[in-house]
Order: C-alpha cells, then structure tokens, then sequence
C-alpha cells in the first residue's frame, strides 16, 4: 500500500507593527538593530504576531506573503495549524517586543469571572527579559496583607511603592504573569511578551505621571480591584501562580549548525530568538524575532554558538 509523502513547509515570519507608548524608546533600533519607522518617536511595543482587527499581522515573505494572519487561520486552518483549534475563533496568542524606557503603569488583566463581567478578554501572560539595565525593576504582585481597601488608598494617594513587590530580572530569566496579577515593567527593559489574545488591561496607578497638560491617564479602578479580588480566590488553586494553562513555553540551546523544529510536528509553535540567530531557506532570524513553524514544518539551524530559542505551543 503506498502512502503519501507527509509535505514540509517553510516557517515564515510577519510584518512588525510599532505602536508608540509614552513610556517606550528606540532600543529595538539600537539594541536590536531594527530599522523604526522614525528615529525621533517613542516605540514601546512591536505586535510581531497578531490576529487583531486593530492591528493584524501580515505575512512577511514565503508563499503566503502579504495575507492577514486571520485569513490564514479562517482558510487553512487545519493544514498549516494542525488539527483541534476549532474552539479558538481567532489566533490564539499575541506576540510583542516591548521597550519600556519609562515605567509602565501598574495593571492588571482580568481573569474569567471578571472579564465576562466587564465584557473583557482573559489575559495571561509571560516576560522573558531580552535586556535589562543594572538598576531595573520588575514589579509582580502585592502584599499579602494588603486590603483592596488599601490597594485602592495607595493608588489614590501615589503610594503604590510601599504595596507592589519588585524584583530584578537579569537577561535571559522569566516572570509568567497570570491573570489578576498586579504588575509592571520597569524602565531599563527590553522585552519580549508572549500573551493570550488579548487586549484587556486595567490600569491601576501611573506613577503619579501627567501629560503636557497636566492631565493623568486613565485608570480602571473598579474593574482592576475586581480582577484582584478573583485573583485572591484563584491563587487558593494549586498551581496557579505557576502554571500557564493556555500555552506552553520551552527554552531550547542550540549549538552552531544544530537543526531544529517543534518536537510535535503536527502542530504549529512559535519560535523567539532569545540569543544568537537562526536561519532556514536562505532567511536568518536574530534576537527578538518571532518565526511561526506551521505544522510539519522544515527546521531552522543555529547559525551562532549558544543560540536560544523559545518555543511556544498551544
């Protein structure tokens, strides 16, 4: 009986989309060797997968280039996918580089209750540090003993430092930020978050900081103290504050010529280039690059010593 050949397929990449933030800088131009759109604009996040409607990834180059990530995902779902997201309507995770040359504002997302009763979209999430200056900070998570009471008087009064934990984070390490913690990017960091598909987030505290007017940002109160309040009920949940549920992340060290591809090839995985460079039909990804291998995907080889990958599933 002959069988069917099983037929490999070129991982590709997407357009980066930059999106100007108050807080960010143009380190993915000098440290990552980016061209921006401008020098003189302040790029704190680059959407390097996305299937939103305010912001859809297209394909870079390959056979597929030119066409919007949901197009593929509505129309060749299971061929360049693999079998069993049909519960997903859209993509199901978002993929970013983040410069935070300023603080980022403390926030939350919402986990499931108080998403659906605020009409929001469920967010977990996880940093892996691509840079970060000798001085920065990480922050994640409250006290323990602190009251939503108190929570909300330090918001108020500008005292969130005495509440809020902060750690340092070298390059290379990780935090995994589930839904309805408490967190923040310091500034000093460059980083590359791999999220759900979403873009919920409650604003708690902005650093007492104002606009050329005077004017702060708006915060979401309510809705952040509410997603603190399941947060405390979900932590009661063995696991929760270490497990990712919704995909999976697993760091790779390549030697110089090693190939590589997901270990399960009928499903398709991200890969991020954490250190060194990668290449694959005569294209090569370097640090900060997100690459999507479809299922049954051709490898990619460490073109550098050392080089890391991270790989993302679903």
């Amino acid at each position: 009986m002959a069988y069917a050949p099983v037929i490999t397929m070129q991982p590709f990449r997407f357009h980066s989309i930059y999106q100007p933030r108050i807080w960010g800088g143009q380190h993915m131009r000098t440290m990552l060797g980016r061209e921006l759109p401008n020098r003189e604009t302040a790029y704190g996040e680059a959407w390097e997968i996305s299937d939103r409607p305010e912001a859809m990834s297209t394909v870079r180059e390959g056979e597929w280039e030119g066409m919007p990530l949901h197009q593929l995902w509505e129309e060749r779902r299971e061929e360049l996918f693999g079998p069993g997201y049909e519960r997903f309507p859209r993509f199901p995770l978002l993929c970013k580089i983040l410069d935070a040359r300023e603080n980022l504002s403390v926030q939350v997302h919402p986990p499931e209750c108080t998403a659906a009763a605020r009409r929001g979209e469920v967010k977990n999430e996880v940093w892996y540090v691509l840079h970060a200056d000798p001085d920065a900070l990480i922050y994640g998570g409250m006290e323990e003993t602190a009251t939503l009471s108190d929570i909300r008087r330090a918001a108020e009064t500008g005292q969130m430092e005495q509440l809020i934990r902060s750690t340092h984070l070298e390059k290379g390490e990780h935090l995994y930020i589930p839904a309805g913690l408490v967190h923040a990017i310091g500034a000093g960091h460059l980083i590359a978050e791999i999220q759900q598909n979403s873009d919920t987030t409650y604003r708690l505290y902005d650093w007492n900081r104002t606009d050329a007017s005077g004017q702060g940002r708006e915060l979401h109160m309510e809705q952040a103290l509410d997603s603190i309040a399941e947060f405390r009920e979900l932590c009661r949940q063995p696991g929760y504050l270490t497990e990712m549920p919704h995909f999976t992340t697993e760091e790779y060290r390549l030697d110089q010529g090693e190939r590589f591809t997901q270990p399960d090839a009928s499903r398709f995985a991200i890969f991020t280039v954490l250190r060194g460079s990668v290449s694959w039909d005569g294209k090569t990804a370097r640090q900060g690059e997100f690459i999507l291998s479809p299922a049954n995907a051709d490898a990619v080889t460490a073109v550098e010593p050392d080089t890391v990958l991270l790989s993302t599933t679903v």
